[in-house]
């Protein structure tokens, strides 16, 4: 007679604790897999407009005053003009001479109040025009090859080249390029190695007319660089995570090139500069953060651009599952490109 009650009181104490467990796995708790730092002072953006895209790969090309341009990975010459609303969309297609040859797949289009170029860093090739009727001309004769280029003026870029040593071992740099005598300088020790020179250095590029600062932010370690536009450092600061040192394991092929040999950590997505901030986008979650705000936000950390120190962070609510691919800040709005949808968000300047 007792086996019934003992029976009865063992599943009941198997319902608790089964209850128990899944009220653990289903609680709003902290990050599991710890990466050694907090956020403060979250702000969530407000979701304002949405523009459907027809086709997918495009980025952000740059702004003026009244729209923002799209470029598009996928056809080099194409460029779309959207209001600050999001209203009016404008397909356009930049106009090169006849017969011009370049490497269109590598090929980027960038814009701002000054006009419009396009780049590609194989051939080299670089074309500038003006926005009012899109006809493009070869400039800038004595470039050098680059995989990554931004314009800081209308006769000088900022590079991000492969420099090879006599040792035949190769390293991102970054190089000035100018329209006068000397038309090229390299800087060969700002872009620091720690691995291999090239995969441990990627990074992104961002550059803010109204300072004259560029930023350098690394992929794969928590530090980004603030320079002039002479390539003179300014600082290097840090981002929240811990990743001091790249996680990266790359081996060399057949062909001479080299690969990943193993995924690698990665930590920060891009870097935009705007009103004297930096905006992060990153790709770690912080230790007091759960893992719901992940899976429905973007999270975007700022600092300051005056000394790099960290001020808050941003909340970019995701509308679908798409994560953001491409974002700009201009005042209080965050463009930001999600697969085919470009949105717009209102973001507190506190």
């Amino acid at each position: 007679m007792m086996q019934k009650p003992l029976r009865f009181a063992a599943l009941c104490v198997l319902a608790s604790l089964s209850l128990i467990l899944a009220l653990y796995a289903f609680s709003d708790k902290p990050n599991d897999r710890k990466n050694g730092f907090n956020r403060n002072q979250p702000q969530t953006a407000v979701l304002q407009h949405t523009l459907e895209l027809v086709y997918p790969a495009y980025y952000i090309a740059g702004y003026t005053s009244e729209h923002i341009y799209l470029g598009n990975y996928s056809a080099s010459l194409h460029l779309l003009s959207v209001d600050q609303h999001l209203k009016d969309p404008q397909s356009l297609t930049l106009k090169l001479p006849p017969g011009e040859r370049y490497a269109w797949k590598q090929s980027r289009i960038m814009v701002n109040s000054a006009g419009v170029y396009m780049a590609e860093g194989a051939t080299p090739a670089l074309y500038s025009g003006k926005l009012d009727d899109l006809k493009m001309s070869r400039f800038l004769p004595q470039s050098c090859f680059f995989n990554m280029l931004q314009n800081v003026s209308p006769t000088s870029f900022i590079s991000r080249s492969i420099h090879i040593d006599s040792l035949g071992n190769k390293q991102n740099i970054l190089v000035k390029i100018k329209t006068d005598s000397p038309y090229i300088t390299l800087r060969k020790n700002i872009i620091i190695k720690q691995v291999d020179g090239i995969f441990c250095t990627d990074g992104t590029l961002d550059y803010d007319q109204q300072t004259g600062r560029l930023v350098y932010l690394y992929h794969y370690r928590n530090e980004f660089i603030t320079l002039d536009t002479n390539l003179n450092v300014i600082y290097t600061a840090h981002t929240l995570d811990t990743n001091t040192t790249a996680k990266i394991q790359v081996a060399n092929i057949a062909t001479g090139d080299s690969k990943f040999s193993a995924p690698p950590t990665y930590v920060n997505n891009s870097a935009r500069i705007a009103g004297n901030r930096i905006y992060i986008l990153s790709s770690l979650l912080a230790d007091n953060e759960n893992k719901q705000v992940r899976q429905q936000n973007d999270i975007i950390d700022i600092f300051s651009l005056d000394k790099g120190t960290y001020l808050h962070t941003l909340y970019i609510p995701l509308k679908g599952k798409e994560r953001i691919t491409d974002f700009m800040v201009k005042d209080n709005q965050l463009f930001a490109l999600q697969d085919r949808t470009l949105n717009t968000y209102s973001i507190p300047m506190n």
